[in-house]
């Protein structure tokens, strides 16, 4: 994980970056984008800047972060007139020859100027911004050609003696967290997850959001990662949606030997999950924690039970794929409970690459009440374990991938997905020619 220093020092070491506090006029600015841009391409800037004496530039870089291999322009600019702690970044993409602006963004700084900078690698645009003391957010940009999509974002605080790292790639839907004490350095917990966003059914995310996550790294191999060849293998695609009754959930794995049983104690390929019926608090950045009196703590156990099923294949034909229900604690299994999970829907069909499972949970069998529209994201933590069997007479050779970094018995390192209310999106995408698509379509009377 790229940590707040790496970023950071990406940002101060960038030979761009204009050091002095009191920044630079445009003429100065201008003189500096020659060693990048042609005249003409500078001049264009002139749409965004026509003033010269209206405006101070700050940090800035040039590079690539539209993948169209040529200079995009980043900087930092604070109007002259602004009496305040208001600083604005500019965005610019080389556009069929021209360079367009195609962002401007807010921000406040909270000593200095500095405090808010640019930085462009990896076909990336960083925006780093300092939020107080100790606390710091950078986010990752790139223009695809229609909007500037995030596709990344780290942010560190200080939190109860602790201090947090946390990385979220939105166009991976992963998550990496670590959680450190801030008095002795040492590390306490370590978490890689991927974060599958859960729709309300019948939606489709719009460009740019992604709705799939997908785990083919072996950091999530939990058992046999020598006998795992790569992402061929075995690797797993999920994504789910909800209504008021139920959860539903696709998960595609792609498996190059799908083994199916021939008897009901024979070596196969199959799969589990578990669910964290926990609800966690709201305020504190992550479900890893929980709150107590005197501050926060790492969940090591169950805060609440867990509840889970365990799915066989069938053999996708004759035999249709059959779920056991696995519960952490043998008070749970109610005659309510009981009642949900013969309401338990599942279909399993082979693909191409592997096979494909579809879920369908009812909410009573997760929290013994049905769901209720919800106003706010909302995390709940769960645990996919496929178990791949390559060969159905050496089972000892078998590969268990996951959709988090798992550490059983801690149940701060399980992974998670998120439903999300109606009307929201994961992650944060701006169309940038919206507005003259409105225009023109007000034009044809629409």
């Amino acid at each position: 994980m790229l940590g707040v220093a790496v970023l950071v020092g990406m940002l101060w070491g960038a030979t761009n970056l204009a050091f002095g506090q009191e920044g630079m006029r445009r003429d100065e600015f201008y003189r500096k984008l020659e060693s990048y841009f042609d005249r003409e391409l500078i001049g264009d800037l002139n749409r965004a800047f026509p003033n010269e004496r209206d405006y101070t530039f700050y940090s800035w870089d040039a590079g690539d972060f539209s993948g169209d291999g040529n200079h995009d322009l980043a900087c930092v600019v604070r109007h002259r007139a602004e009496k305040g702690k208001r600083l604005w970044v500019y965005l610019f993409a080389d556009v069929d020859g021209f360079l367009t602006q195609i962002a401007v963004k807010e921000y406040r700084f909270v000593e200095l100027p500095l405090e808010v900078g640019v930085v462009i690698r990896y076909g990336i645009c960083y925006v780093t911004e300092k939020l107080q003391q100790y606390n710091w957010r950078i986010r990752g940009y790139r223009f695809d050609g229609i909007a500037l999509v995030e596709v990344t974002t780290y942010e560190t605080r200080r939190i109860a003696g602790y201090t947090v790292e946390q990385m979220i790639s939105l166009s991976a839907l992963e998550r990496n967290e670590r959680w450190i004490v801030t008095l002795s350095n040492a590390v306490v917990l370590e978490r890689k997850c991927a974060v599958v966003p859960i729709y309300p059914r019948g939606f489709l995310p719009t460009h740019g959001y992604q709705r799939m996550a997908r785990i083919q790294s072996v950091d999530y191999v939990l058992q046999g990662a020598f006998y795992w060849n790569g992402a061929e293998d075995c690797s797993v695609a999920m994504a789910g949606a909800y209504d008021t009754n139920y959860l539903y959930m696709t998960i595609a794995v792609r498996d190059d030997e799908v083994v199916s049983p021939y008897c009901d104690t024979c070596a196969a390929d199959r799969l589990e999950l578990w669910f964290d019926t926990y609800t966690g608090d709201t305020s504190l950045p992550s479900i890893a924690v929980r709150r107590e009196k005197r501050g926060i703590a790492m969940r090591q156990r169950p805060d609440a039970p867990l509840v889970g099923l365990a799915v066989q294949l069938g053999n996708f034909s004759t035999k249709l794929p059959t779920a056991k229900l696995l519960l952490s604690d043998s008070s749970m299994l109610t005659r309510l409970r009981q009642k949900a999970f013969a309401d338990v829907a599942l279909y399993a069909e082979r693909s191409l690459v592997g096979y494909i499972v579809r879920i369908r949970l009812p909410w009573m069998l997760l929290s013994s009440e049905p769901i209720v529209p919800i106003s706010r994201p909302r995390t709940i933590g769960l645990v996919l374990q496929i178990i791949d069997i390559d060969n159905e007479f050496r089972p000892e050779e078998a590969t268990v991938l996951a959709n988090a970094k798992y550490q059983p018995g801690v149940v701060a390192t399980e992974g998670e997905i998120v439903l999300m209310p109606s009307g929201e999106q994961y992650g944060r995408v701006e169309y940038v020619y919206d507005d003259r698509i409105i225009e023109q379509l007000r034009r044809r009377g629409f």
